[in-house]
């Protein structure tokens, strides 16, 4: 069941406290609209939000278990942090190849985009 409340407060005392309705209380959550294009930030894969992942935690630049945020080198000479350098290996948590898991010119991705696009058109 979907219930839209207006205001910051009664949405806020809602999803602290839940919502009663004919006698029965019932757990209240924020509303996720995702689809196949959505990519989680937490293990990279498509179709659901990092709220609601399972999965393994992957670094988009180097398929690693870490956040991309937390991406080095290790080098200790390399002082280059959050991104990808001369010594890094980039590769693809979704298909293995030699890009980033965010890329938007990949297989995964672009499939990702069609079958978001056209679940749309049906839905429509």
């Amino acid at each position: 069941m979907v219930i839209t409340l207006v205001g910051k407060d009664a949405t806020e005392k809602v999803l602290r406290s839940g919502l009663s309705l004919f006698g029965r209380k019932f757990k209240v959550q924020h509303y996720l609209s995702f689809g196949p294009d959505t990519q989680c930030s937490r293990c990279l894969a498509f179709g659901h939000y990092r709220t609601k992942c399972t999965g393994t935690i992957h670094c988009a630049i180097c398929i690693q278990e870490h956040r991309a945020h937390l991406h080095s080198c290790g080098r200790s000479q390399c002082p280059t942090r959050n991104k990808a350098c001369l010594h890094t290996t980039i590769k693809c948590n979704n298909c293995n190849e030699l890009h980033i898991a965010t890329s938007k010119e990949y297989t995964t991705y672009i499939n990702a985009q069609q079958a978001a696009t056209e679940r749309r058109r049906k839905a429509a």
